[in-house]
């Protein structure tokens, strides 16, 4: 049950020095959970979560925000989430806008809101005149621009 470090002091067994917590399918926590180790949730949260690492199970449920440098979400989001490397598995089903640097969305994933990706400078602004991306390039979009591609039915047959 319990080991001894290597400065004599107890410490409980099975504990990694990066930090891992685990949130079982049966716990509820109320309020903000900030760890700058790993975290797995597969129970209930209704609060932020802010940590270095998120694994959240298809049970777990979010009810807040995230932060996360890395996240692969499972279960219910009801909040935004931002994350510098996301995994949206194909239970998730997310209610608020998803902030990214690197997204992978599953078959079958549920997002209502919007999907932005974020800068990896501080500022996250771009200059004055300058857009963060170049123009739009779908290949067979023709002159008309994008927006060709997804006219109705009806008008493509006038």
């Amino acid at each position: 049950m319990f080991s001894v470090n290597s400065k004599g002091a107890p410490q409980a067994a099975g504990k990694s020095r990066s930090g891992f917590s685990f949130i079982g399918p049966d716990v509820v926590v109320t309020g903000n959970i900030t760890t700058s180790g790993q975290l797995h949730i597969d129970g209930k949260v209704e609060g932020d979560v802010r940590c270095a690492s998120l694994i959240q199970g298809e049970s777990g449920a979010i009810s807040g925000n995230i932060e996360a440098e890395e996240a692969t979400l499972a279960g219910l989001v009801d909040g935004g989430v931002s994350a510098g490397n996301l995994m949206a598995e194909a239970s998730v089903r997310i209610t608020g806008d998803v902030l990214y640097e690197t997204l992978t969305v599953a078959s079958g994933a549920q997002v209502d809101g919007r999907f932005r990706r974020r800068s990896k400078t501080p500022e996250g602004v771009a200059a004055p005149g300058k857009s963060r991306s170049g123009p739009l390039d779908v290949e067979g979009a023709g002159p008309e621009g994008p927006s060709a591609l997804f006219r109705s039915r009806e008008s493509a047959d006038a």
